[in-house]
């Protein structure tokens, strides 16, 4: 029997050059192999993995057919009466009547912050996700980059080109309801400028997962986008105050932020169908975009091909980490899988603190007072939701019920000054050695956050009435925050989803238990906002006298008091 023959390896430029006696260097992992094989090893998964297809297909088709049957069950009706409404003039006299006049020299700095949340979603999220079997079996052996990844940044950017021209469409239709335009330009100008923004997003975040985990280019980038964001958030301040008379057009300032950069080039189109901008200003602003968005879509598409394959690794654990906290409904544990990518940083972290108390009994406060201050970002997400709820409390009618808004976003702020309750609800050693019972240590947590919202909401309160514009119910939102905040506390400490809610009833709508779950996660502000709401009678579009207020005080003191069971409660069960 003859010996086969020996297969020699292939003579590379490196091999050549160290002559006979070295040995041949191993391909680069990234190194991209002749395009026949990719192609051959593709084909071949292609072919073997069509059941699977087809299976995933049909359920992320029926999962898009459910999320658009909700969205025109709840979406299209208040989008349809708010419409209606403002057609019919309901809103002239109210701050929310100069919405049009407003909204150009806001738009600006909207869109580029929501083209900067959407990039930031790359840092645990990115556009570019392989799943567990392509990662095992693909990443790690020479197949090219090109033309594994890529497909998957494109279906990326489809899915959130098409939500974004959906949101758009919506917005320029609310826009052409107040008067203004005509619904044929105005739905199109919305579409394309949501379009835009789903579009940047997407390639904002392949560049954000590319550079996930890499300490060295995070700061800078984070910093560029502050600033960007502060420098627009200034100039429609400024041009807020500078505003011409009614009809004017946005002013000087407006245009600087609307000729900026592509934040305003997007806007344009939609401007000029407001007849605050003319033919050529949208042709320009159209073309600009389009030339942005191919420039993006350029770097994109090199950020998804250099997203190394420790990152995909890391996200593809934390989505199915996520995914499967969401089927449990443990809103928790999927906030924690996502804080926990890069380190489990959530942000800038500042140094120093405040001054040591001198009593025993306001150390829960003082380290909470120390947390926020030493990790400002929840603490700037309560200014920031404080003042959407001054906004929302300003431009709502006194009269309508959709007043009950600014319940809404007030506990979205109380919420995040209630974060270090949460941090500590979630592991009790940190309490452990403090001589205090749970109940008495989540009254505790609740000094800060009353103190924090009632601050803000006054504040903010004299700021707009220097300015000269209308508080709304103030003083009902005052009066409502230790309800807020007892809310937050109760949904800080309520623990793990009992096991015997998941087993629900057959129903003609499906199985009750995730319903029931769902109503368990969000008890705590349900029941206080339908309370504070309920009681509150300004917060309904009613008047209201003492009783209103001693009662709005007595929901805030039955709150406090669920907060301290629910956390005695917590506490016995672990």
């Amino acid at each position: 029997m003859t010996e086969p023959p020996r297969t020699e390896p292939p003579v590379t430029e490196r091999t050549a050059r160290g002559g006979a006696g070295s040995r041949p260097q191993p391909a680069a992992p990234d190194a991209v192999p002749p395009a026949d094989t990719t192609g051959a090893v593709l084909g071949l998964l292609h072919a073997a993995r069509a059941g699977e297809r087809r299976r995933r297909r049909r359920s992320a088709l029926y999962g898009w057919y459910c999320a658009a049957l909700l969205a025109a069950i709840w979406g299209l009706p208040p989008l349809i009466a708010l419409a209606g409404a403002a057609t019919d003039g309901q809103f002239d006299g109210t701050a929310a009547g100069r919405l049009p006049e407003l909204l150009p020299l806001v738009l600006p700095a909207l869109v580029a912050t929501v083209v900067v949340l959407l990039g930031a979603r790359g840092r645990w999220h990115g556009p570019v996700q392989v799943e567990q079997a392509a990662l095992s079996w693909l990443v790690a052996h020479p197949v090219s980059r090109r033309a594994l990844l890529l497909p998957r940044l494109v279906a990326s950017w489809v899915v959130t080109g098409v939500l974004g021209a959906v949101a758009g469409a919506a917005g320029g239709f609310l826009w052409h309801a107040f008067g203004v335009g005509v619904p044929a330009l105005m739905v199109p100008a919305g579409a394309f400028c949501g379009a835009a923004v789903g579009l940047a997003g997407t390639a904002l975040a392949a560049r954000v997962q590319r550079g996930a985990g890499r300490s060295a280019a995070g700061p800078g980038g984070k910093r560029a986008a502050v600033g960007v964001l502060a420098v627009l958030w200034g100039l429609a301040l400024v041009a807020w105050v500078s505003q011409p008379s009614a009809g004017g057009g946005p002013g000087l300032v407006a245009e600087v932020a609307l000729w900026s950069g592509p934040w305003g080039w997007a806007v344009l189109p939609l401007v000029a169908a407001a007849g605050d901008a003319g033919p050529v200003a949208a042709s320009a602003g159209g073309a600009l975009t389009v030339a942005a968005l191919a420039g993006a879509a350029w770097f994109g598409a090199r950020a998804a091909v250099a997203v190394p394959a420790r990152v995909l690794r890391e996200q593809a654990v934390v989505s199915l980490r996520v995914q499967a906290s969401l089927y449990a409904f443990d809103l928790r544990q999927a906030w924690a899988a996502v804080g926990s990518v890069g380190g489990g940083g959530r942000g800038v972290r500042m140094r120093g603190g405040l001054p040591a108390p001198g009593r025993a009994g306001a150390v829960v406060a003082w380290r909470d007072a120390t947390g926020l201050v030493r990790v400002p970002a929840r603490l700037l997400s309560a200014v920031v939701w404080t003042g959407v709820t001054l906004l929302v409390a300003a431009a709502v009618p006194p009269s309508s019920p959709v007043m009950a808004l600014a319940a809404v976003t007030a506990y979205v702020a109380a919420a995040q000054l209630a974060e270090p309750a949460r941090v500590e609800a979630g592991d009790l050693r940190r309490s452990a050695a403090l001589p205090w019972s749970a109940a008495r240590l989540a009254l505790a947590h609740a000094v800060v956050p009353v103190a924090g919202a009632a601050l803000l909401l006054a504040a903010g309160g004299g700021a707009v009435v220097l300015l000269g514009g209308a508080t709304g119910p103030l003083v009902p939102l005052l009066l409502s925050v230790p309800a807020l905040v007892g809310a937050a506390v109760v949904s800080a400490y309520r623990g793990v989803v009992p096991p015997h809610l998941m087993v629900g009833a057959s129903t003609p709508m499906g199985d009750s238990g995730p319903f029931a779950a769902l109503l368990w996660q969000v008890r705590g502000p349900l029941v206080g906002l339908l309370a504070v709401v309920a009681v509150a009678a300004p917060l309904r579009g009613a008047t209201g006298g003492v009783a209103s207020a001693v009662g709005t005080l007595l929901v805030g003191a039955g709150m406090l008091w669920w907060a301290a069971a629910t956390a005695r409660r917590t506490a016995r069960g672990r």
